[in-house]
């Protein structure tokens, strides 16, 4: 299995599809005219750490904005209870179409500026093997040690 971003990320967006049918789910934040309410997904810094051979962990970062209109004076209640939604909906993720669920850490979320901020990280450990060539001949030198 191929481990990419854009399926990550398809795959974060297809759980709030799923989750709130009736609220569209965006994956670029500039998108002008979106009707209230609505979610953003976007990457937030992620770390590579090297680990054992060639394999290595990935901590990726995801931003899940949740905006309501923020005349309303519910907007705040509204939130709230997406963010008590999300804590249940989003503690392991289907990764892709595949069978593989992937678990969610250091979620947290914040109500900034009318919107809410919920974050989750990915940790995801990979293996980046490239086939070795094969050796096709072996040259051998029969040598010794000179005595002096």
């Amino acid at each position: 299995m191929v481990f990419t971003l854009n399926k990550l990320l398809d795959s974060v967006t297809g759980v709030l599809k799923k989750s709130y049918p009736d609220i569209p789910v965006y994956s670029n934040l500039v998108q002008q005219g979106a009707a209230v309410p609505c979610f953003f997904v976007f990457f937030v810094p992620t770390e590579i750490v090297n680990q054992m051979g060639n394999r290595f962990m990935r901590d990726i970062g995801i931003d899940i904005i949740y905006q309501v209109d923020k005349d309303n004076s519910a907007a705040y209640g509204q939130m709230v209870s997406a963010a008590d939604e999300l804590d249940c909906t989003l503690g392991f993720i289907p990764y892709s179409d595949s069978e593989f669920k992937l678990r969610t850490y250091e979620r947290v979320w914040e109500i900034e500026e009318g919107e809410l901020h919920y974050q989750i990280h990915i940790k995801a450990a990979l293996d980046n093997s490239i086939e070795a060539q094969q050796m096709e001949s072996v040259e051998t030198y029969k040598g010794g040690i000179k005595n002096v």
